[in-house]
């Protein structure tokens, strides 16, 4: 099966000039955490809710004024829309990410590849599994943080 059969076409996306502001409300309307980044259909990179927080916030940009350019995660991996499920899999898993870009051979997005269309498209087998583990483990690649002695923490 190809990725064209599978993928999420016509994706919400964003311009690079963007505010950070805009792409956030984009995010929270569409209930997404993933936008690539186009111009002229062409992509430029990606945003995503992660790059949000910890370059934009945590950096000090004000989302007003920044244009989503100053955050994006560049050169996103893309794979073309002929590709097959296997080869996304083993992309996804190799590098533990849980969305693509999908193109066609201009280079024009076509759609994007999460991993829940991946388990709609493997119905059942474990191949989907075992990338959502892969990307779990990602998280827990580096040392865990722990918190400093005299934080406070709140219960709910």
């Amino acid at each position: 099966m190809q990725l064209e059969d599978v993928i999420t076409k016509n994706p919400a996306t964003v311009h690079p000039d963007a505010s950070i502001r805009s792409a956030t409300k984009i995010m929270r309307d569409d209930q997404i955490g993933f936008l690539p980044v186009l111009a002229d259909g062409i992509v430029l990179g990606v945003v995503t809710d992660r790059d949000v927080v910890i370059r934009a916030i945590a950096g000090g940009f004000d989302p007003q004024s920044t244009p989503v350019r100053d955050i994006m995660t560049t050169n996103p991996i893309q794979l073309l829309a002929t590709d097959s499920i296997e080869k996304a899999l083993e992309i996804m898993a190799a590098r533990a990410i849980a969305r693509l870009v999908i193109t066609d051979p201009s280079g024009k997005m076509v759609g994007v590849l999460s991993c829940g269309d991946l388990a709609t498209a493997c119905k059942g087998d474990d191949r989907a599994g075992q990338l959502r583990a892969a990307i779990h483990r990602r998280t827990y690649r580096s040392k865990q943080i722990q918190a400093p002695p005299d934080a406070q923490f709140v219960s709910d």
